[in-house]
């Protein structure tokens, strides 16, 4: 496990999948991040990439050129979560792993990209960075996220339903797990009006993730009834947003901002008719980045 600090927080990050494993303010020794060792939910902040969520036909078509396309398997949030990273630089306050292709993610994935992983931390905030590289000559699709898991277990209160999602603003559009399926999203939006507290339930997700579109504003908070302490959580180039928790007893809820979205039950499975699919030209880079502020 890589250790990194500042005057305000301790991190811990796992060279597995560069996912972090731990937040925790030093001032009110608060463990912000569900630690994976309980329940049904084994991970605690997987970073996701190529692709978000579940693949209609396992498979995705890929154009390589002219008239050229291929055909491989994809696995749900892709690859990046369950590979090691390259440890590119670590010092007292920064991480940067990167994952470049391998026998394993070729025969997956086509392009010859570059995913580097960034943990910054500046006083009460942890800046989770992501660069994504076309290094090949055609262009490349991907879909990329984070799936952070807090801990609702401030001040030793592990009753969920004491946390709250704080919106900043009032309505975006819902997509639900399709209930024909139980493994995709319906195409269908719902107009979503979001209320002043999103009170937390495992009610709630008995269908699994909620996942909200077109979010104007890009920082929620969760918080707690009875507590000032929170997670202020930004999001940028990250256009979803999903919520999720499992329905067994775990204390946490996991906010997933994406650059991308999980497949629908109609979806085809050629890239670059994917909804949000992001794409590069040869030698393009792009940046995507979580902020956590923990208080």
């Amino acid at each position: 496990m890589i250790r990194i600090e500042n005057e305000k927080l301790v991190v811990l990050i796992n060279r597995f999948g560069a996912e972090l494993k731990s937040i925790v303010n030093k001032e009110n020794g608060i463990e912000y991040i569900w630690p994976g060792t309980e329940g049904t939910f084994k991970k605690s902040a997987p970073n996701l990439f190529p692709f978000i969520g579940n693949i209609v036909t396992g498979t995705i078509d890929y154009p390589l050129g002219k008239d050229e396309r291929v055909i491989l398997p994809m696995t749900k949030h892709g690859f990046a979560r369950d590979v090691d990273f390259e440890i590119l630089e670590i010092t007292e306050d920064t991480a940067k792993f990167q994952l470049r292709p391998n026998a394993y993610t070729e025969e997956r994935y086509p392009y010859n990209f570059s995913l580097i992983v960034e943990y910054i931390l500046v006083e009460d905030k942890v800046y989770h960075n992501y660069y994504v590289k076309n290094n090949g000559v055609i262009e490349m699709y991907y879909h990329i996220g984070g799936h952070t898991a807090f801990y609702c277990n401030y001040n030793g209160d592990k009753n969920f339903e004491n946390y709250y999602i704080e919106f900043q603003e009032q309505e975006c559009d819902l997509y639900m797990i399709d209930t024909r399926n139980n493994s995709f999203l319906s195409s269908e939006i719902q107009k979503y009006r979001l209320p002043e507290k999103f009170m937390l339930s495992k009610e709630k997700f008995l269908k699994d993730a909620l996942v909200f579109d077109g979010l104007e504003n890009n920082t929620v908070n969760l918080k707690h009834t009875e507590s000032s302490h929170g997670v202020e959580f930004t999001f940028e180039e990250l256009d979803t947003l999903a919520v999720w928790t499992s329905v067994d007893s775990s204390e946490f809820i996991c906010l997933e901002p994406w650059a991308g979205i999980t497949d629908f039950t109609e979806n085809c499975n050629r890239v670059e008719e994917k909804k949000h699919i992001q794409k590069l030209n040869s030698n393009e880079q792009k940046k995507h980045t979580q902020i956590i502020r923990v208080y």
